[in-house]
């Protein structure tokens, strides 16, 4: 019996022992197949790093990539940098100046508002467009009345929002009744001034306003002003390129940049389509109107027949009339020195829209001084020329 015990013993141990033995040769197979596993997903990785390196485009690729002719049908965009890399552009172009009819964002069925009869002249088939515009991708907007689209995007999450002006953002307005509203653009900003670019239904194609920044109104008392829609974040271009004209690239292939102002000149690089570039000189060559700019870096002469002017330097017209020898009256329509009844029926043919003032008649038509023009200047004229005043 005893015997017999030793042996049971010994048969338990042995097998312990094999257990122990297989489940360490186990391990050192999992450890080496977990090592292994790492090895290859790092080599896979630094692969693919070393691929998107090496297949990334470089600077002497889109140099090379566009045709001679490429003036007339421009580069393919796709050998550029995709339309997106223009949206994330910082520099801000402001459109200051309507679009052409030809302009797709505005009056094609890209637009939604466009598509489903909602055309121009109209704020929100404007606004719509001009993000789309800016973004170079469709925006994700309202697509209803303008007085939805502020509390649409906030209840949505989509945009950032907020009260501070910001270039390329969507102000938004509702009117008191709750069920009409406003929206526009905002398209430049100054110390103490916002430009707003806008279109208004049943009125103008395309206008620019202004208002002052610190106004809580927005510029529209008769509106109460919901806010700004942040679409995307811009910075107003530096001060040493506003001296020049902003151009929007309009030919579907984009167009070349060439060394020297003509197709002999060798090609620097591209600009795509819907990119907006300032321009800082011109010059006529080849039957071709060719600017000089800057894009991406590179410095560089375009035709730009394949563009539109969105933005131009050149000042308006200020020039003053010459003084005459009297003082302004106010009241004095006509300019003659003196308050006649002329001046009263002139302002009244103004107030009937027969007549098409001047700045300078409306600056002498307040003549009872409450801001505001109307038929109660003429009256108070003729009251004076009365001598009932």
């Amino acid at each position: 019996m005893i015997k017999m015990g030793d042996g049971l013993v010994r048969f338990i141990k042995g097998i312990v022992a094999f257990v122990l033995t297989f489940c360490m040769l186990a391990a050192t197979v999992v450890c080496a197949a977990v090592v292994s596993e790492d090895t290859t997903t790092a080599a896979l990785v630094s692969e693919a790093e070393v691929g998107a390196e090496l297949e990334a485009p470089t600077i002497g690729a889109q140099v090379e990539t566009p045709s001679l002719s490429a003036e007339i049908d421009g580069p393919a965009v796709s050998a550029f940098a995709p339309e997106i890399a223009v949206v994330g552009a910082s520099e801000y172009s402001p459109r200051l100046t309507a679009p052409k009819k030809s302009n797709k964002y505005y009056y094609s069925n890209k637009n939604i508002f466009y598509k489903t009869g909602w055309g121009m002249p109209n704020c929100t088939c404007y606004a719509y467009g001009r993000a789309y515009e800016i973004l170079g991708a469709e925006p994700n907007l309202c697509i209803y009345s303008a007085y939805l689209w502020y509390d649409y995007n906030k209840h949505n999450g989509i945009y950032a929002y907020g009260q501070k002006p910001k270039l390329g953002a969507i102000a938004c307005w509702v009117y008191k009744d709750g069920v009409s509203g406003h929206v526009a653009v905002v398209e430049k900003i100054t110390k103490d001034t916002i430009y707003y670019s806008n279109s208004a239904w049943g009125g103008s194609e395309f206008y620019v306003d202004t208002s002052p920044i610190d106004d809580p109104s927005g510029g529209w008392d008769k509106w109460v002003f919901q806010g700004f829609i942040y679409i995307g974040d811009y910075n107003a271009p530096k001060e040493e390129e506003q001296q020049g004209d902003v151009y929007r690239i309009t030919s579907d292939n984009g167009v070349n940049m060439r060394k020297g102002a003509g197709t002999s000149y060798s090609i620097v690089s591209a600009i795509p389509c819907g990119a907006s570039v300032t321009v800082t000189k011109t010059k006529k060559a080849g039957g071709y109107t060719w600017g000089y700019t800057s894009y991406m870096g590179i410095s560089g002469w375009f035709v730009t027949d394949f563009a539109e002017l969105v933005y131009s330097t050149e000042k308006e017209d200020s020039t003053i009339p010459e003084k005459d020898e009297h003082t302004n009256i106010m009241g004095d329509a006509d300019f003659d020195g003196k308050l006649t009844v002329l001046d009263a029926t002139l302002f009244q043919r103004i107030l009937a829209e027969l007549e098409v003032p001047t700045q300078y008649q409306l600056a002498l038509a307040d003549v009872d001084g409450n801001s505001v023009f109307n038929i109660m200047d003429t009256m108070k004229i003729r009251r004076i020329l009365a001598d009932l005043e």
